[in-house]
């Protein structure tokens, strides 16, 4: 018969391994995308030693609509990316991307050098896009939004999750960043996302998802 303490420390040990969180595959996707993405951008604005190796397991995945997001002291710095993919795998849409927002955001000066150990890097995965009537009924902290509207759909905004507070903020904000004028047609959709954040020299970090 084993002695008590072994036996409660294997019941100890038991329980903690029970409690560490477990990655999901879609949570390891994101991590992965945005690996290849931070290089690709510090390849591309602080030209070093860019490790193609951050994309190997990338390059026979079929590619996702895919955001590249930086942000610095709670504001954007630069955003690119497209709900629908332009390239064939997740390696050539991860690099076409974050070279894209590396060489600037036509909304925001061209990055620098110096600005690299402020910049927060986010990417975002489209899973999914459901169309909706409305977009109150959203969570703000789960999903995204993507506003589509004036003549032909040419006006566009996307709310990434965690932007907004409230379903009614992300829906003005979406007007706001579209340039929607009353009377205009809109169309709204719910977008259901995979995300990894990270500071571009990670100390911590955090992924979403459903």
């Amino acid at each position: 018969m084993p002695a008590p303490g072994r036996v409660l420390r294997a019941v100890f040990l038991v329980a903690c391994f029970s409690l560490l969180p477990v990655r999901s595959s879609a949570a390891t996707e994101a991590l992965e995308v945005w690996a290849a993405a931070r290089d690709a951008i510090l390849d591309r604005v602080a030209p070093s030693s860019f490790d193609s190796r951050s994309l190997a397991g990338l390059s026979s995945m079929p590619s996702k609509g895919t955001i590249v997001t930086l942000s610095r002291a709670g504001k954007t710095r630069a955003c690119q990316g497209s709900l629908h993919p332009e390239a064939a795998t997740q390696r050539d849409e991860t690099v076409r991307v974050a070279r894209a927002v590396a060489a600037g955001d036509p909304r925001h000066p061209v990055l620098r050098p110096s600005e690299i150990p402020h910049l927060l890097l986010r990417v975002s995965l489209v899973r999914s896009i459901e169309s909706i009537p409305a977009p109150n009924g959203l969570n703000p902290s789960r999903d995204g939004l993507w506003l589509r509207g004036g003549e032909g759909g040419e006006k566009n905004a996307i709310i990434l999750p965690g932007e907004a507070k409230t379903a009614s903020y992300m829906a003005n904000e979406a007007l706001r960043r579209a340039g929607i004028r009353a009377g205009e047609t809109v169309e709204w959709f719910r977008l259901d996302l995979d995300w990894h954040e990270a500071p571009l020299f990670p100390t911590t970090s955090h992924s979403g998802g459903q």
